[in-house]
């Protein structure tokens, strides 16, 4: 494998984790489904040892929220006594 042969592989491998399409990543770069499909599995499996079932492109909101306290005292909320 030449180097632009890696190249071209590699850059597959961005697309595909930044969520492209196989069907596109495979039009734009002019190489085979069949060729990419492997490096989708991989990718794939990979996201599913980190995240589960959960796919980390579901989020739409933060995720972790600013001066959140395990205890649930707030303060900078009053309290319902108060």
């Amino acid at each position: 494998m030449n180097n632009t042969d890696k190249a071209t592989m590699e850059a597959a491998k961005r697309m595909l984790r930044g969520k492209i399409d196989i069907n596109e990543v495979s039009m734009i770069l002019e190489v085979p489904v069949e060729k990419l499909q492997p490096i989708k599995d991989e990718i794939d499996e990979q996201i599913r040892k980190v995240y589960g079932d959960l796919d980390s492109y579901d989020f739409n909101e933060p995720v972790l929220f600013e001066d959140f306290d395990d205890f649930g005292e707030d303060e900078d909320m009053k309290s319902d006594s108060e």
